[in-house]
């Protein structure tokens, strides 16, 4: 089986390709640069790396046509919503580019089966603010963006369903909510909590953690589980085209703190910093697997106290590493 992995030197493709060479498949993967592959080094012996922006139809198209994979999972975009705040062109251009760059080289690409079979990551984001008595929210709630990062998740949602449609792509699209675990850039909150809460171990700050709003609810799942609901979905038993990817449950952000504290033995201050609260979030976020449970049997496995140990213990390595100058294990 030969799978390409787009963005596989992520936080999500990283943990792709860890699946996909245990599963024994040839797995292509591209990255921007060959100067920051930290997170998939202890893997690079195993891979076939190739250098290509994705928002480069022309490179995109020559890539597909030579690789030729029997699956595409596309991972690769501009994953940080605030990000997208201050500069939305960039993140249409990342994630509607490039996403239809690959969606096109996919139709015009003929393998030993047919065209390869696509997995679209978009986003939970896409469905916006969802009422209390509207949750969980499964597939059939319309799309209602607030922010850029999601109305391009949505607008490549639409493009996927149409090229599946027009062009009888085999197209699979996850709407992925959120998801946690080693890795993960610090922007992120669990990351970002499990890193402070490191330095403050590592006596590098003071035993003062810094947050944003920690009385938000959130749909939480472990990045590992998630890239198996994708890998399973290449197989799925289901007509339906989309498919949300979560735990099923949400969780306020003040347990991870408890969770981290726990797991740390710390006792921290908690300072609130008004720069960390987005006006645009969304206040409770809950989620259905059930559609994705029904075509694979996928069930999120890895309990979200062993999510934030295992990030916590992450960051440990890596400060450690960091102050050595030697490479941490991944």
């Amino acid at each position: 089986m030969r799978v390409l992995i787009t963005g596989i030197d992520g936080f999500v493709g990283s943990h792709a390709a860890d699946l996909l060479v245990a599963e024994g498949a040839e797995v292509h993967g591209t990255i921007l640069r060959f100067d920051e592959l930290r997170n998939i080094a202890h893997l690079k012996s195993s891979l076939i790396l190739h250098q290509a922006d994705i928002t480069n139809p022309g490179r995109v198209d020559e890539l597909v046509q030579t690789i030729r994979p029997e699956r595409i999972l596309h991972i690769a975009g501009q994953a940080f919503v605030p990000a997208s705040m201050s500069n939305p062109m960039e993140t249409f251009q990342a994630n509607l580019i490039g996403g239809l760059s690959i969606l096109d080289a996919a139709r015009k690409t003929k393998t030993a089966t047919g065209t390869p079979a696509v997995l679209v990551v978009t986003s939970g984001e896409t469905y916006g603010r969802v009422a209390p008595d509207r949750l969980p929210i499964t597939e059939d709630h319309p799309f209602s963006p607030t922010t850029p990062y999601a109305a391009s998740k949505a607008a490549l949602d639409i493009i996927a369903h149409q090229y599946a449609s027009s062009f009888g792509v085999d197209v699979i699209v996850v709407r992925p909510f959120n998801h946690a675990g080693p890795r993960q850039n610090p922007s992120f909150v669990v990351s970002d909590f499990a890193r402070q809460f490191a330095e403050i171990s590592l006596r590098k700050r003071r035993p003062v953690l810094h947050v944003g709003n920690i009385m938000a609810k959130r749909d939480f799942t472990d990045v590992r589980d998630v890239v198996k609901a994708y890998w399973k979905l290449f197989d799925k038993q289901s007509g339906h085209t989309a498919f949300n990817v979560c735990s099923g449950h949400s969780v306020e952000i003040r347990e991870i703190l408890a969770m981290l504290r726990e797991t740390s033995g710390l006792q921290v201050e908690i300072v609130q910093e008004q720069q960390r609260v987005r006006p645009y979030d969304v206040v409770v976020v809950s989620a259905s697997y059930d559609r994705l449970h029904a075509a694979t049997g996928w069930k999120p496995e890895i309990p979200l106290s062993m999510t934030i140990a295992d990030t916590y213990t992450y960051w440990m390595n890596e400060l450690r590493s960091a102050e050595s100058g030697v490479a941490a294990s991944r």
